[in-house]
Parts: structure tokens; sequence; C-alpha cells
């Protein structure tokens, strides 16, 4: 283990009091117009790729309405947080709006993201947001299951993990083990999602049958609907891969093993993507040492918070700028993990990232 017995990474260690109040207290006039601009993002996009244009606009119009599908779906995100808004109601009708049009239980992703993501980061059982195998349960599994693993561990799994392992199995129907006894607590969300995702496909092929009248209602769902859905899920699985997986992070299994400072300054990514800075929202989610660090922090302040966090911890935070080199090394080292020696493996048990013990010491800024 690294020498950080002294650290927590709690809020207090990294945050001034006047620094904390500057990053952790929503702006009405803030989330207004980003809800706004991005409401509009979505309706503009979604009548180009159902309004009376050549195929090929149609299809980049869906393809665009993916990446709105996305950014409201960060909205949603920091509601159920609590933090885009001032007022906690608003929050509540805010990020129950924003989730519908990716069929979202605003109660079921608090429950898995807030409670069991934020609460146990990498905790193996808890967290399930990309949790590895050990080399163990890899072998204890049946072929089909090893074929699935080794799928989910490559570029296809980027396709599929989220909608595969989070959204439909977890965040539609109260119907997962982790919340099905208190499925009481989530029906009416649940009952909203359904009819809601209805209404808005409904609607979706409505409009596309006015705007465009020659395009089949089968074209109309493919481009309006299932692409972006498709696109809106990759850059789910993508970006919580990136969040969650790399050769410094690590994974625990034992209680006496984890540490809040483990598992979320070290355990978790800040990845620079410049070339996608044109989507404000998505590039702070890039943010997201700082985001579990302090997860009331509104997105419109995680630049800002982040940079206070980087200066303080130094390089014992995992940050790079994304480059399809890194990504594809990550993908090939992060297959498996050895939960004792705590370091990542290949299918075969070969280690291929360093061990707990290895990791960068923290170098804290000299005014701490």
């Amino acid at each position: 283990m690294t020498n950080n017995a002294q650290l927590t990474g709690r809020p207090f260690e990294w945050l001034s009091e006047e620094d904390r109040k500057a990053v952790e207290t929503p702006s009405w006039s803030k989330g207004a117009r980003i809800a706004i601009f991005h409401f509009a993002f979505y309706i503009a996009t979604l009548y180009l790729a159902i309004g009376p244009f050549p195929l090929w606009a149609n299809l980049i119009g869906g393809f665009l309405n993916g990446f709105a599908l996305g950014l409201l779906f960060i909205i949603g995100h920091d509601c159920v947080h609590k933090c885009f808004f001032p007022n906690l109601r608003a929050n509540q009708i805010m990020g129950r709006l924003t989730f519908l049009p990716t069929a979202h239980s605003a109660s079921l992703w608090e429950a898995g993201h807030n409670r069991f993501h934020h609460g146990k980061t990498n905790f193996k059982g808890v967290d399930y947001v990309w949790t590895p195998m050990s080399l163990e349960d890899y072998r204890a599994a049946s072929p089909w299951r090893r074929f699935l693993e080794r799928l989910n561990r490559g570029l296809v799994g980027q396709f599929f993990n989220y909608p595969v392992t989070i959204w439909i199995p977890k965040l539609i129907l109260p119907v997962a083990p982790e919340v099905r006894a208190q499925w009481k607590r989530y029906a009416w969300d649940s009952v909203l999602v359904v009819l809601g995702h209805g209404a808005i496909i409904a609607a979706i092929l409505a409009l596309g049958k006015m705007w465009n009248p020659e395009m089949s209602y089968l074209a109309i769902f493919a481009v309006a609907w299932l692409l972006p859905m498709i696109v809106w899920n990759f850059l789910a699985s993508f970006s919580f891969y990136l969040h969650h997986a790399h050769e410094d992070q690590h994974w625990f299994d034992r209680p006496e093993d984890w540490s809040f400072y483990q598992s979320v300054i070290e355990g978790t990514t800040h990845l620079e993507i410049p070339a996608l800075k044109w989507l404000g929202l998505y590039y702070n989610v890039m943010e997201h040492t700082a985001h579990h660090a302090l997860s009331t922090i509104p997105i419109y302040h995680l630049d800002k918070a982040g940079k206070i966090l980087r200066a303080h911890y130094g390089d014992a935070v995992t940050a790079y700028e994304f480059s399809f080199r890194d990504y594809f090394r990550i993908l090939k080292a992060c297959k498996l993990y050895d939960y004792r020696n705590h370091q990542w493996t290949d299918f075969e048990g070969n280690p291929t990232g360093p061990a707990l013990n290895e990791r960068r010491e923290p170098v804290l800024a000299a005014a701490q």
C-alpha cells in the first residue's frame, strides 16, 4: 500500500471554506440557461433527423440527437445529486424531465448511482460500474460467460456494456436484486418512465409524419429513436469505462483494504478531450475525480473544482489527455483484476499494470 494513511480525500482536505462555497453553490441562472439550450439542441437535432432533408442529413441529425440525449442525461444526473438548481423540488422535476428521453427512472438511478456507485466506489459487489472479474471468477465461469467477458472487456463492450448490464436490467423497472424488496418505493417513477418514454416515441413518429410525410414510420423510428439511443448508449459505456478503467486504478473486495482516498482520488480518472470542448457539459463530465470527491458540485463548477483538487494531490490523480493510443492500451491491459495483489491482469492472469504498493506518491501543494 502507498504511504497515504494520513490522507482522506475528503473535501476539507483539498478545499478551503471559501472555495467549497464557490464550487458547491448551485445557480438558478446557469442551470436555467443550460437546460433551455440543451432542450433546444435536442429539438433541433430531432427536426434534422426527421425533417424534409436528404437521408444523409437525417442520419447526421440522428447521430447528433444521440449527443443531445447524453447532454440532457448529464443535467438529470446533476439533478438527482440535488445540485443543478438551488431548490430540491426544481431538481426533482428537471431530473425526471431530462431522464425521460433516455428512459431512466430517477429514483432507481439515485439508488444505483448515488448510493452504490458513490457510496462504495470501486468495491466489488456494491459498485457495479465496469466491475472487473478476478482470474478465479473468470476460470469458474461457463464458456459462454467467459466469451461474454472477453467481448465486454474489448471494443465491442463499449457498445453493449451500459444497456445490457446497467440501463435495461436496473434503471427502468425495480426488478434488480438490490432494489426488488423496496419495489413500491420506485414504482411510480417506473410508470412515469414507461408511459413518458412511450409518449416520446409516439410524438417522434407523429412529428416525423407531419414534417416529412414521405418518410416511413420504420425509417422515422430507426433514424430518430434507434440511432440516437445507440449513440447515447455508446457514449455512456465509453465514458464510464474511461472514468473507471486504467492500469493505475484499483478495485477492492475486502472492507479493510478499501478507503475513500484510494477509491476516489487514486481510483477515478480526470480526462482531457480537447476535441469535445464544444460539448461543454460532456467535457466537464471528464472532471470525474472532483465529482467523486464531492458529488454535490454542479457540473458547471466542476472545472474549477478539478483544478483545485489536482493542484493539491498532484500525480496521485490519474489524469491524461485522451488519445486512441492510450485508449487501446487501456483496453488491452484492463481485462481481469487481481484483488489480492491489487493489479490488473490479462485473461491468463499475467500482470498488466502496477500493484497498489507501486502507486505514485501524492505530491501535495506547498501551501498544504
